[in-house]
């Protein structure tokens, strides 16, 4: 089936779209006001959805190109690590988790860059889909907690009296933790599954 060269290049344009919001993205976040941690909310949220819709449509009309190759996973990249920074700014994430996860985008990134020089193409795997998973979860849920606790805060309300802890520290503490700690067990057994299944890479070099 021919396809027009506006479809072809739909893709390569949702990820351009993806990396100029989450430029919007960040300042928003860092924002004190209530109003913009919910815009933070649905700029996130809307760059999650074209990351799919990008692959999506690439996927069913079969459109290949080397700027979707490249830019794509570096627009998703963007996006995660521009929020996991703000969220370290804001004391909301844990360092160490944090830089777990960035390490891990790295050390991939890099294993693909040597696989492409020797002609191969490393596919995503099962744990990598997870790891993205966990990530745009753990970020999703913190936004929304950041926006909600902001709310309580604003109409005077104090939800953590129901749990006999502070409000702060469940919603922005203990919550967030546990996601990001999920988040970041996938990155380093995704991350530990790329070197074991592509060790023959580094062989030649070491």
């Amino acid at each position: 089936m021919q396809i027009s060269e506006n479809l072809k290049k739909l893709p390569n344009r949702i990820t351009m779209f993806r990396i100029i919001i989450t430029f919007a993205f960040i300042p928003t976040i860092l924002a004190e006001r209530l109003m913009w941690n919910y815009v933070a909310l649905g700029i996130f949220l809307i760059a999650s959805i074209s990351d799919f819709l990008d692959g999506y449509i690439a996927r069913k009309y079969n459109i290949i190109s080397i700027f979707g190759q490249v830019m794509d996973p570096l627009a998703d990249k963007i996006l995660v690590l521009a929020a996991l920074l703000c969220f370290v700014h804001l004391q909301v994430a844990p360092v160490w988790m944090v830089i777990i996860i960035i390490s891990r985008e790295f050390f991939v990134s890099g294993i693909r860059t040597m696989a492409a020089q020797q002609g191969k193409i490393i596919a995503a795997s099962k744990w990598g889909k997870l790891k993205t998973a966990t990530e745009m979860t753990a970020i999703s849920a913190t936004l929304l907690l950041m926006s909600i606790h902001k709310t309580l805060v604003f109409y005077g309300i104090n939800a953590g009296e129901l749990m006999d802890v502070s409000q702060d520290t469940w919603m922005l503490k203990v919550i967030p933790y546990i996601l990001f700690f999920i988040a970041a067990s996938f990155s380093l057994i995704s991350g530990m599954e790329y070197f074991f299944k592509n060790k023959s890479i580094f062989e030649s070099e070491l």
